[in-house]
Parts: C-alpha cells; structure tokens; sequence
C-alpha cells in the first residue's frame, strides 16, 4: 500500500501552490473577472510548462503522470485560478495523441503560450457551441459525435458573462479555420480519453477549491466572537464544516482512486473516474455555500473572498453540462459493461491494495474459513455479539489467527494494520462475527500496555487460547457519550476495590468472561483526572446482567454492580488516570476498525442492489434499464466509494503510524451518517416490498435493505455518535476550538 508522494511530486505540489498564490491571488483573480483572463497569469503558466504537463517529453512537454496533472489541478483550485487552465492540459494531452501534421502545430503553439487553447467536454451542436474559455481561446478543439476537429480564431467571440466571471464564448466550428483531426472510432476515442481526464482534473480543482473554501471560513469562525465565544466553538458552526472539510477529503482520496485504476487498468476503473467528477461536482457548490453562510452577512460582500468561491464553484461544475450525467455514465460502466477510452496514467506510484504480506495472510486465513464454514444458524447473527462462537474462537487460536497484532511474547505474531484489514475482510466474506475478536484484542494489547504482569499472565494466556473475551463497560444512563461523567464507584479497601454502578450498552456482558470497566475512583478530582480502569471478571459475586433488545434484533444489556470486589491486580494504568488508559484503548479499537463495520453495510447493500437491478423487471423491462435506478445506484455507488476511500486512507495512516489529525474521526463519522442514508434510498428505490421484514444474511430476497435501515440507526450510534466525532474533526482537522464541554 502506498499513498505517498514522491518527492518530485510534493515539489510539483509545492511550487504551483506558491505560482498561484503569487500570480492569482484574491486582487488579481477579481482584476480577471473583467474578461474572465489573466494573461500574465497564462505566460507564467506556458513558461513553468504547466499546458505540457501531460505531453510526452518527445513532443515538447514534461511527460508527467495523470497525478502530476491532478496536483497541479488542485492548486489552480485552491487558488481559483481564471482562464481555461484545465481545458488547455486536457487539449494539449489530446492533440500529443495524434497522429497528424496541424496537431503537432497546433500542440507547439499552445505548450509555448502563443495560442490559449481550450476544450469543451461535450458532443458539439452543429451552429453555435458555448465553450468555457472560449471568449479568450484563439484555437479549440471539439467532437460532434462522428469528427474531432480543431477549430482557430484570429479574434476570439464576445464574452459572455457568466456566474463565475470566467471566459464562456459562443464559437463555430464550421468555418474555414476548421481542421478534421479524427474521425470514427478514432475519433470517440480521443474524446472519451479527453473528456474523462478533463472530469478528474476538473474535479480535482473543484476539491481544492471546496477545501480552500472551508478553511477560509474555519478560520473566519475561529476569530469571530458572538456572545463572548469563538462562533467555531458552536457546534451548528462547527460540524456542518467538518462534515463538508470530510466528503472534499473523501472526494479527493476517491479521485486518487480512480487514477491508480486508470494506471492498473482495473475494471473499475471507468465507473471510479464518473464517481469522482460527479461526487466533485455536488459537494464543492455546498461547501461553499456552508463556508458563504458561515460568514454570515459579511459572506455576500464582494470585499470577502468567500464569495469568489461560491460563485466558481457551481460554474465550474457545470463547464461539462449537467454533472448528472457522469453519475449514469457510472452505473453504465459498472453494472451495464460500458467501456469508455481512458486515458493513459503515465508512471503512478500510488497503490490502494493490502499489499504482498497481507494478501498472503488473506489466503491463510480464506483456507481456514473455508475448512471451518458458517453455521446457518449464526449466520443472521453475522451483525451482533449473539454470532459469537466460542468453539470457532478456539479453533482461530489454535490455527494462530487469533490477536495476531499481539506482541509474539504474548502469543500473537506482531502482524501490522495492513494484514488485520485483510483477515476482517475475509472473516465477514466468511459470514463469521468478528465483534469479540476485535473487542477482546484491543482490551488485550490495553492490558499488554498498562495492566500489572500479575494480570498479564493470568489473563492474556486466557484470552490468546481463544477461552475468554471481553465486553465494554463505559457508557451510563445519565452519561451517554460524555463518557468522563461516569458515577460507578470503586472504592479502595485493603487490598480490593468494591465497584457499585450500572452500565448500559454493554453488549456481550452474557457471553462474556471480563468486562473492561471505567470508574469513578476521585470524585473530588477534575472530571477527566478522577477515572481508573478495570477488568473486572463477569463471574464476581454482585454484579446483574439484564439483557436489553434493540430495533435491529440486537441483545445488548444493562450490567449493576453491587458491592463488588475486585482485587487490585485488576487495576489497569495508574489511579485516577484512567481517562488516559481509555484513550489508548479507543485509539486502537478506532485504529483498527473503528467504522469500517458500516463501511462494509454499505457496500453489501449497494452491491445488493446492483444484483436486484440486473434480475427483476420494472415497467415490462429490466430494472437496470431504467434511468433513474440507474441514478440511485450510482449516487448510493459514490457515497460507498467515498467512504472506502477515507477507510483507506486511515489504513494508511495507521499502518505507517503518521500522526491522525482527524483522518480516523472522519472516516469513522462518515461512514456512519451515510450507512442509513443509502439504506434509506435503496428501500424507496425497491418499494414496496422493501418494508418486509425477514431474516437477512445479504441476500436481495431476504430483507436486506430494511434490516440495513434499521442496523445503520445502531451503527450511527454505537462507539460514540457522528456528533462526537465531528467536534474532533472540527478541532483537530481544521483547528477550531473546542465545541463540547
């Protein structure tokens, strides 16, 4: 797994972010709105060879990669840089591809400044075609469906003045100056490579705009003060904003996806490259718009930059046509065997797999699953602690699959975040419960970490055999999230400590052998410094278990403890410190999986659906041959693919131990709040026997979207809300204050 830069290409990044920043900067981007140009701005760019970007070296150009492209992308972005940037690369990289003499003229011209070319990146009509650019373009190129041409203008058309200010003109591209360059088969295909890396550059501007934009009002809400508080500290303020800063960097993430799929020819390719434009296309205008009303009043002055951005970036998604458009090209590729030309990546260093080690460890534990097959009986308990199965823990253990992220001293094999990521994707495809493997694991290495070796060596060898696991005990009545305002008392006497409390969700409390339990052990002290942590053993004398069912066919329980004694080998961390004990432990369940049980909900349902498309009719034909179903399943497609992608990004940052700032809240809280969403859209898509309910293992038959609307309510909850987590994105992410007590 690589999602690292190279060198060269941080320098890219680097030395694009500073021309813009000098050359179109906020003064200078309002000076174009004149005539929609910056023609300083286009030298400059002709001179560093931005246009030759993605022209081989042999024909004049830097012979950079798709990514090249893409960074350089972003920073015109960020940086609302005017003119048809992204149109010129796209054109130049177009014409490199020709085999014919007015191309290379043409491509000479462009790369050295002398003409602005642009693109637009749809089939022509024949007369007048609106073009972005084109007001300030002396040459074009076009498709009308059978020709692409390329068209030049002595004087370029009236400008039309436009939403973003920019360049739009009128041209026809019937006249004189018209060269046929390809045509046919040829023809389609240089369009269809041209328009599909004019989508991911163009998306790739639009999230580093839509980046841009909600940094610009983080900042803005940081400094101004409304009833004697930073308004960032107000979480109406504050979560819309890292909700938004969430789906650009899902969007940015998803957009590298695509270019690696390019690079690797992978069949999802096409469809990823639709997703990402589309995705861009809808969640740059509202990041605007929320940055613009965060500003309040003042966001619809001219003088505030804000409002540069909102403008560009509806306009901007909409230079290709109805953005639309890309969603159904999408569903076509993916589940109607479309395949458009792409374009060439070039050398891509990126890589999304799990990489050599991992997936050797995956066919290890695929064989095992495979000799060990589910019972029928646990299968439709695939989403809760009732499918444990102490039988199959035991044979895990013995086969060496169990805890392998342990330390080999306490019986694991210190494997890495890369290898658990693959053997959690086989246990679910295996339809196994993986709850109290994942529990027990991180309550084990907290224990490895902090607990006394009196209780390592009594339990961890317990817990290693595959012959104890853990539930939590953190959440109460009064408490909620707010875990830090826990009353359950432990109280010291001699040698033990004797817990009174009640904890609620503790889910696996009747299958369990421990439960890790949180305390009040000074209640004189600050609210986070009096808490001390415990394994406390179910089986102690005083402690009730009361079980408690939920909407999605959950056990979970309400656990009392009354005069409880613990000794105090039981004791995790220093008293009074368990607040840090409790952290460490959040960090390695987060860490290692926090998220990606909803993550792998959805992309079951989306796949479901797909499946349900293709064989049932709707209006005497297939399902899948209807527009708008098509549609629905694109737009639930991307949000699933955005959430994949922010899941690996925080794989990735957890595998090469880089500091979080907020990458695993993100994933975590997106993946929750849109889990019911696309559950939700799937049951209106497949109504009305969607609202049956029936026992549901995945398949489209048997209930799968209702019983998924109802488990995404728990999910969204469960492990701390999205509301939690969008406070830590807020301040960690985009570095506003604080907004929970």
């Amino acid at each position: 797994m690589n999602l690292d830069l190279t060198p060269e290409q941080k320098l890219l990044r680097e030395t694009f972010d500073q021309l813009f920043a000098t050359e179109s900067s906020p003064n200078r981007v309002r000076e174009s709105e004149a005539s929609g140009s910056d023609p300083a701005l286009w030298r400059h760019l002709a001179d560093v060879g931005a246009f030759g970007v993605r022209v081989p070296a042999d024909s004049g150009g830097a012979g950079g990669s798709l990514l090249d492209a893409v960074l350089l992308a972003e920073q015109a972005g960020r940086h609302l840089a005017p003119g048809p940037v992204i149109e010129s690369i796209t054109a130049c990289a177009g014409l490199a591809s020709l085999d014919h003499p007015k191309a290379h003229q043409l491509l000479d011209s462009a790369l050295s400044g002398d003409c602005v070319l642009t693109f637009p990146a749809y089939c022509i009509d024949a007369g007048r075609t609106l073009v972005p650019g084109g007001a300030v373009a002396t040459a074009a190129l076009a498709f009308d469906g059978q020709t692409l041409v390329a068209a030049k203008r002595k004087t370029p058309p009236r400008r039309e003045d436009d939403l973003g200010k920019g360049s739009f003109g009128y041209w026809d591209f019937g006249g004189p100056e018209t060269t046929v360059l390809a045509q046919g088969d040829a023809a389609l295909a240089c369009f269809e490579s041209m328009r599909e890396e004019w989508r991911l550059l163009t998306a790739s501007a639009l999230m580093g705009l839509g980046r841009r934009s909600i940094e610009i009002a983080a900042a803005y809400a940081t400094e101004r003060i409304q009833f004697d508080r930073p308004i960032g500290s107000f979480q109406a303020i504050a979560h819309p904003l890292a909700e938004l800063a969430t789906a650009i960097d899902g969007g940015a993430v998803l957009i590298w996806r695509a270019v690696e799929a390019i690079a690797k020819s992978s069949p999802n390719a096409g469809s990823l490259s639709a997703l990402a434009f589309a995705w861009a296309a809808e969640q740059a205008p509202r990041a605007t718009h929320r940055a613009l009303h965060t500003h309040g009043g003042y966001g619809l002055c001219d003088e505030y930059d804000i409002q540069l951005f909102h403008r560009r970036a509806k306009a901007w998604a909409l230079a290709g046509g109805d953005p639309r458009s890309a969603y159904l090209d999408a569903a076509d590729r993916r589940w109607r065997g479309k395949k458009p030309a792409l374009p060439t990546a070039g050398d891509v260093q990126l890589d999304f797999s799990l990489g050599e080690m991992a997936e050797k460890f995956r066919e290890e534990a695929r064989r095992f699953f495979e000799a060990h097959p589910t019972p029928s009986e646990l299968l439709v308990h695939r989403h809760d602690f009732e499918g444990y199965d102490p039988v199959f823990q035991r044979q895990m253990a013995e086969a060496g699959l169990l805890f392998t992220s342990w330390p080999e001293k306490y019986g694991g094999r210190r494997l890495g975040a890369l290898e658990s990521a693959a053997f959690t994707e086989e246990l679910r495809r295996a339809g196994r419960n993986g709850y109290a493997i994942s529990t027990t694991s991180f309550v084990g290495q907290t224990i490895i970490e902090f607990g006394s070796e009196e209780l390592k060596q009594e339990v961890l060898p317990r817990m290693i055999r595959g012959e104890a696991i853990c539930s939590l005990g953190f959440t109460e009545p009064s408490s909620g999230s707010d875990v830090a305002a826990a009353v359950t008392r432990a109280t010291l006497h001699g040698d033990d400590w004797v817990i009174d409390g009640q904890k609620m969700f503790t889910s696996a409390a009747n299958l369990a052998q421990y439960v890790f339990l949180l305390t009040r052990t000074n209640p004189d002290a600050p609210k986070h410094r009096g808490l001390t942590m415990f394994l406390v053993p179910l089986d102690s004398p005083g402690i009730e278990i009361q079980p408690i069912h939920t909407l999605s066919d959950e056990r979970t329980n309400a656990t009392y403890y009354t005069d409880v004694r613990v000794p105090d080998r039981y004791r995790i961390g220093p008293v009074d410190e368990g607040w840090m004990v409790l952290g460490h432990a959040l960090h390695l369940e987060h860490g290692t999986g926090g998220g990606t049980g909803q993550l792998s909900d959805a992309r079951d349902m989306v796949d479901a659906a797909g499946q349900w498309a293709l064989s049932r009719q709707r209006n005497g034909r297939l399902a899948i041959d209807d527009e708008h179903v098509r549609d629905v399943l694109a737009r639930v497609d991307a949000i699933a693919e955005v959430g994949a992608s922010l899941a690996l990004r925080r794989l990735w940052t957890v595998a090469n131990d880089l500091p979080d700032n907020g990458v695993g809240s993100m994933a975590t809280a997106f993946n929750k709040t849109t889990t019911a969403g696309i559950a939700s859209r799937l049951m209106d898509l497949t109504a009305p026997e969607s609202v049956l309910r029936r026992e549901s293992d995945g398949a489209i038959d048997d209930g799968a979207f209702e019983f998924g609307y109802r488990l995404a309510a728990a999910g969204a909850i469960y492990g701390g809300t999205a509301e939690i987590l969008n406070s830590i994105v807020a301040q960690s992410a985009l570095g506003m204050p604080r907004s929970r007590g």
